[in-house]
């Protein structure tokens, strides 16, 4: 019961990962369904374990060759997943398909099993069972080509996941580059750990000469804790299982004629007319807004359009203002950091700072002329 129950367990939680996957959706399409993949093997081998355990044993007993060469798959399927996630232009490609040819020889190899009568399967399942089973010459050369394949893939992802931490570029994605590689990194060091049981188990089986049930329940065991790493994930940082590859800042849109014309006007019109810039308040954002345009946008323009920040463009306005009220009569009885604050500085060392940079002076040198 113990085992039944184990298997039972790690395939319900592969099957709510997988609909969670499907129900969320991903705009990183080929990522999402690598992993759903992934994850539909791993529950069909640890169903195959549980077919053997239970009483369905006499209604599909073919489904405990399922898993047979399995991870004849693991290894590419990983190794695309990473390239779905490091590399911007990947994109799925017929000739990638040749890269499962192993498997297909392997099912092959087994279709015979899935054809045996009855009789033949529940002396199967009672030689297995009881460690009796013996292991054909064809499974021990399968089973070592199983783990040399895997290690092959598992090392060139390595190498990939490596090769993409030193070269990230000047790529802002939403979920940034070392993440991606991070993940790839503790998913990668989950599969070593598989391939490494794997080939402990072949050892075993091999110096024993016929199969051991346990093999396959440690199997089980490493598969679950891997669904249930990738469950954990799922749930912490569900961006970063399929991400895609969104950039943090958009890329800049350079403006017609026309349209920068336009813009320019407005700018100017909320400078000189609605003097937003006497808001103390007001930040890139709330103009952009204004003028319906992304910030990053704005702030390019006005970089562009007078060769300023836009800080230095606002302060700017508010110094010049500063300038005209001081000498002014009204204003006569204010402080010089009283008219700074109703200009649109919000502090004395911003004010002052912002009045030597455009005029050379302090405001209290400017003020004795």
């Amino acid at each position: 019961m113990l085992w039944s129950g184990l298997f039972f367990t790690s395939i319900i939680q592969c099957i709510f990962l997988i609909s969670l996957l499907l129900i969320r959706g991903s705009k990183n399409i080929y990522a999402s369904r690598i992993l759903i993949t992934l994850l539909v093997l791993m529950a069909l081998t640890n169903f195959g374990y549980l077919v053997v355990r239970t009483e369905l044993a006499g209604y599909i007993p073919q489904f405990f060759a399922i898993p047979f060469g399995m991870m004849f798959l693991f290894g590419p399927l990983f190794y695309f997943y990473s390239k779905s996630i490091i590399d911007q232009d990947f994109e799925w490609r017929t000739g990638y398909w040749l890269h499962f040819i192993p498997y297909v020889i392997q099912l092959a190899i087994n279709f015979p099993v899935f054809l045996l009568p009855r009789s033949n399967w529940d002396w199967l399942f009672n030689s297995f069972l009881s460690g009796q089973l013996e292991i054909r010459t064809i499974d021990k050369l399968l089973f070592g080509v199983q783990d040399l394949h895997l290690f092959i893939y598992l090392f060139y992802t390595f190498h990939r996941i490596r090769s993409a931490k030193r070269n990230q570029g000047n790529h802002q994605y939403v979920i940034p580059v070392l993440a991606r590689v991070n993940w790839l990194s503790a998913l990668a060091a989950c599969l070593t750990v598989f391939l490494a049981t794997v080939v402990c188990l072949y050892v075993l089986i091999l110096v024993k000469g016929k199969y051991n049930p346990v093999t396959n329940y440690t199997y089980t065991i490493v598969t679950s804790i891997i669904i249930y790493f990738i469950a954990y994930k799922l749930v912490l940082d569900p961006a970063l299982v399929s991400p895609d590859f969104a950039q943090k800042y958009r890329t800049y849109m350079p403006f017609t004629r026309e349209n920068g014309e336009m813009y320019l006007s407005k700018i100017t019109y909320l400078m000189n007319e609605k003097k937003i810039y006497l808001n103390p308040d007001l930040k890139l954002a709330t103009m952009a807004e204004k003028l319906e345009l992304p910030p990053h946008q704005l702030s390019k323009f006005i970089n562009e359009k007078f060769n300023k920040s836009f800080t230095d463009y606002i302060n700017g306005y508010r110094v010049n203002e500063f300038i005209n009220r001081i000498n002014h009569p009204d204003h006569k009885a204010l402080t010089v950091y009283g008219i700074a604050l109703e200009v649109g500085f919000n502090s004395k060392s911003a004010f002052n700072s912002a009045f030597k940079k455009i005029t050379g002076k302090t405001p209290s040198e400017y003020k004795t002329e």
